[in-house]
């Protein structure tokens, strides 16, 4: 018999590597130059702006503002009377209210029916 070269073994398949898994173990350097040696610029209040170390920023204020919109104002007088409480409804405005909240109540009453009907008859046993 002649010499066999012996069989490879197949590698294994690899896992499928997590969203995390893909992220570099070290966050990026920043773009630009260093925090520590950067020269800070703030802007006044004219406009101009002011140059200096990090250490030495000077703080500017925001000048004040006046409001876009005016002031909001009462809708009635002020001599006026307090507007009347509309008060219990009376009469014809009482039957009708009675009426259509009865609708409502039979018409809620009939949905829930059909609901319990229906799993009543879905839990009957069939051959």
């Amino acid at each position: 018999m002649a010499n066999k070269a012996p069989k490879h073994k197949a590698k294994p398949k690899r896992e499928p590597r997590s969203v995390l898994g893909t992220l570099p173990s070290s966050r990026p350097q920043r773009i630009g130059s260093p925090r520590t040696t950067a020269r800070a610029t703030t802007t006044g209040t004219r406009g101009a702006t002011v140059k200096a170390s990090a250490k030495t920023v000077r703080r500017v204020k925001p000048a004040a503002v006046r409001a876009a919109s005016p002031p909001l104002a009462a809708h009635r007088a002020k001599d006026a009377p307090p507007p009347r409480p509309i008060g219990a409804p009376k009469g014809r405005e009482l039957v009708t209210t009675t009426i259509r909240a009865a609708g409502e109540l039979t018409q809620v009453g009939l949905t829930v029916g059909g609901l319990m009907i229906k799993r009543a008859v879905d839990r009957i046993p069939r051959p």
